[in-house]
């Protein structure tokens, strides 16, 4: 069972700083990328005018961003972990200026430069979290982290839309850089040390393929990456499809990011969520939320497939609903199962489940709309959540 533990909270050189600190982090980052993960897509698609193309050029982009999260572990053997992260940053700002330059070019431009800025934020951020918030304090940890940012993710989509219609094209751009320069200002006064076994070093780099295969080598750690990239997968389903499938029925682009955030509202309640997993357990909760959200989606899908466009709309809030209980249980799987020891090649090998599923589903998506019309990349995304929840099964009965 998920039990709460009340442990203090340590940062390295900053006296009694409260996880809160790391929790201002995700919520800047959830910002940035919040106010983008609708419109985006949105601008590709009206560029483009096609759904397929859609999914190349996000399945292009998603090659890049898997080669820079496996490369970021042997750039940490000779640059600190700060500066990493202060590149990243950077870069993300730099993507938010080539979104607001508008244009196909620098669309396609903007989003390789944010893969390899997601890439950086996500491995070092999660990295020290794991230096300085207790391992058994991360049960109470992550749900809280996951209000704050779903609470960004929750309004962010529809916000992101409305500003680029109704205010200015490109302020929503400027609101994420923002967003991303306030992280970064936060991060340096927090003034977190890097784990000494962490700092530069002058031996040879790790060898990527060498730290893949001994995470491969754990089952537990196998598992948190196929449920994450299982949660993941959809979401990245959702995100893409579920603006165009709105849009393409005839209703405007703020309908489209108003049912994304719709969807995300719920994440809210992941507080709610985290509670009710430390009562029954993870396993049980991931594949209930998981069960849920496959029978939703291939709902939708038929309900679409038979142009009950409203009814299909509806069923999709509900499969977000449902999947909005999957995090309250996040990432507790890994976090509960990695070494400390080797905590930075494994967070890195981890974290690619977002750019495998960033990578894998635009793919599959893109040969399925070869043949199929667009409502069933719905049942693409029940059938991924359908193998997570068998999947859930496997996790141990105690956690």
């Amino acid at each position: 069972m998920l039990r709460q533990i009340h442990s203090p909270v340590l940062l390295a050189n900053v006296a009694d700083a409260p996880a809160s600190a790391f929790v201002v982090l995700f919520t800047c980052d959830a910002i940035a990328r919040a106010l983008l993960i609708s419109l985006l897509p949105l601008q590709v698609y009206a560029q483009l005018g096609d759904a397929q193309l859609v999914s190349m050029v996000y399945f292009s982009v998603a090659l890049l961003g898997l080669g820079a999260t496996l490369t970021v572990p042997v750039i940490l053997h000779r640059i600190s972990r700060r500066w990493i992260l202060t590149a990243g940053a950077v870069a993300q700002m730099s993507s938010a200026a080539l979104f607001a330059l508008g244009g196909g070019r620098w669309l396609v431009a903007g989003l390789a430069l944010q893969a390899l800025a997601v890439a950086m934020l996500d491995v070092v951020i999660n990295l020290y979290l794991l230096d300085h918030v207790p391992r058994r304090e991360l049960t109470v940890f992550e749900p809280r982290r996951l209000l704050f940012a779903g609470s960004a993710f929750a309004a962010g989509p529809w916000l992101g839309v409305f500003l680029h219609r109704h205010v200015v094209e490109w302020f929503p751009y400027l609101v994420a850089g923002l967003a991303m320069l306030a992280l970064l200002t936060f991060f340096w006064a927090m003034r977190l040390t890097d784990n000494p076994g962490l700092q530069p070093a002058t031996a040879p780099p790790p060898n990527p393929m060498r730290y893949m295969r001994r995470f491969a080598s754990q089952p537990r750690l196998v598992l948190s990456w196929l449920l994450a990239l299982g949660r993941n997968g959809w979401w990245v389903m959702n995100f893409m499809c579920v603006p165009i499938y709105v849009t393409s029925a005839g209703y405007g682009s703020e309908v489209g990011g108003a049912m994304v955030s719709l969807g995300l509202a719920p994440m809210l309640l992941v507080r709610v969520w985290g509670r009710i997993g430390q009562k029954i357990g993870a396993r049980t909760l991931l594949t209930f939320a998981y069960s849920m959200t496959a029978a939703f989606s291939f709902l939708a899908a038929a309900a679409a497939a038979a142009g009950a466009t409203l009814v299909g709309m509806a069923l999709l809030c509900m499969a977000a609903f449902s999947a909005t209980i999957i995090d309250g249980a996040g990432n507790v799987p890994f976090l509960r199962a990695v070494h400390h020891y080797e905590r930075s090649e494994m967070t890195s090998v981890f974290m690619t489940f977002r750019h495998v599923g960033a990578l894998c589903v635009p793919g599959v998506l893109m040969l399925v709309l070869m043949v199929m019309p667009l409502p069933s990349v719905f049942a693409v995304g029940g059938a991924i959540s359908l193998t997570a929840a068998a999947l859930s099964r496997f996790l141990p009965r105690g956690m």
